[in-house]
């Protein structure tokens, strides 16, 4: 009979990957953001290590640990150089855990988890606006490399000062000055330390860094009115690093897979799935849709067990 009670604790018990994971974000978090402690506590002797990561991490941060692939990406080719180890960075990690980082390492998908949890609901987008908001993504994509890749072109040839010169503060990366890591984490601070020097925080000082502070500070309360809106939605329907990145995810050795002997399609998997990914409609021997982000939040709420992580 106490053999039968364990037996059924045993199997009743579910690891808790959702507090997990978060754990595991929170600690990415500020280790992404190491150098912060610095202002802090100055005997911290710790400095930027040169390489990229599939996160959100900027590279304008002067707290940044590590920078972003897609911000080395841009950087590398507005000078140009051929960005060999920022591609060769999304082919390993991505080839073999697919979009894992996002949803474990990214500061950002962090803030959306935590945004996610204080709202306490999760809203459902119509499957059809759901699969035409994803090309968005694409889209920001294919700007960042077409602007990029065709300002390397012109200044290889020696014609691109006038092309550098349009794209002004662009020039250096198309996305780089306006994305809501770069507001979050060098924008804002940098703002606040010039309103502390000033001893006044107002418009003016806003301003008088320009336009291109005003965008990402549009685009930065898009991402915050956005992730309160819908789960993780700048990862589902913005962040081109996250499109980067499914593009091997669908070839991933590390993916998810179901057991259909234990699975009573209750749907609990597919509600729970911040990236609103179809898990029932997909291969249930293996599947690396490039929408998920392996947070493992429907492993967690299988009450049959049936979802499990499967390499190779």
């Amino acid at each position: 009979m106490v053999s039968e009670q364990k037996a059924v604790k045993i199997q009743s018990f579910r690891f808790p990957y959702s507090l997990f994971r978060n754990l595991i974000q929170f600690l990415a978090f500020f280790a992404l953001n190491l150098l912060a402690f610095r202002f802090v506590y100055p005997f911290i002797e710790v400095n930027f290590i040169p390489v990229p990561v599939p996160v959100l991490s900027s590279l304008n941060s002067s707290y940044a640990l590590l920078g972003g692939v897609l911000d080395y990406f841009q950087v590398m080719l507005s000078h140009p150089l051929f960005p060999l180890i920022p591609l060769a960075t999304i082919l390993v990690i991505g080839s073999v855990f697919g979009r894992f980082l996002c949803g474990w390492a990214c500061p950002m998908g962090f803030i959306q988890d935590l945004i996610l949890k204080m709202k306490g609901v999760t809203t459902k987008v119509s499957l059809r606006k759901h699969v035409s908001l994803i090309k968005v993504k694409y889209f920001v994509l294919f700007l960042i490399v077409f602007f990029s890749s065709t300002l390397a072109l012109s200044i290889f040839l020696q014609a691109g000062s006038g092309y550098e010169e349009a794209l002004g503060p662009f020039a250096e990366g198309i996305l780089l000055p306006i994305a809501p890591e770069t507001t979050l984490f060098s924008t804002i601070p940098r703002l606040v330390q010039a309103g502390m020097e000033s001893g006044l925080l107002n418009f003016t000082s806003l301003t008088s860094f320009g336009y291109i502070v005003l965008l990402g500070l549009f685009i930065l309360a898009i991402f915050f009115v956005g992730a309160y809106m819908v789960p993780w939605f700048w990862c589902r329907y913005v962040c081109p690093t996250g499109a980067l990145m499914a593009i091997p995810m669908r070839f991933s050795f590390l993916g998810l897979k179901r057991d259909p002997s234990k699975c009573t399609k209750c749907g609990d998997c597919v509600n729970i799935c911040p990236m609103q990914v179809r898990i029932l409609d997909l291969p249930w021997e293996k599947f690396n849709d490039p929408e998920c982000t392996l947070c493992l939040e429907c492993v967690g709420a299988c009450s049959s067990s049936a979802l499990s992580t499967k390499m190779l």
